[in-house]
């Protein structure tokens, strides 16, 4: 990575206040994507978009957080679902559980 990109990347990762933190994991826990996000936070859409992909970035962080805390809210409900008989929530538990393994043999 060239110098210019990785100064980019740092003031991507440091260049959010707490507040706007804040802001971007409530919408991403609101399945926002990234494109409406940045429009409702006035911000550039690839300046968002680099700094979610960085790794290092309380961005990043905060994104995958909230939006792993929603899908795993989720979850929860359809199990609830198929342990009451729902046909539709079985499958889509059944296609989690594949989802859990896969993930596991990365």
């Amino acid at each position: 990575m060239d110098s210019y990109n990785s100064k980019l990347l740092h003031y991507l990762s440091t260049g959010f206040d707490q507040p706007m933190l804040d802001r971007i994991a409530e919408l991403a826990g609101d399945l926002t994507p990234i494109s409406e996000m940045a429009a409702l936070l006035d911000l550039n859409e690839d300046m968002l978009r680099l700094a979610i992909n960085d790794k290092s970035s309380p961005v990043r962080r905060v994104y995958l957080k909230a939006k792993a805390e929603t899908a795993h809210k989720l979850r929860k409900q359809e199990i609830e679902l198929a342990e009451v008989g729902s046909p539709l929530a079985v499958q889509l538990t059944s296609a989690y559980l594949r989802d859990m393994q896969t993930d596991e043999d990365l």
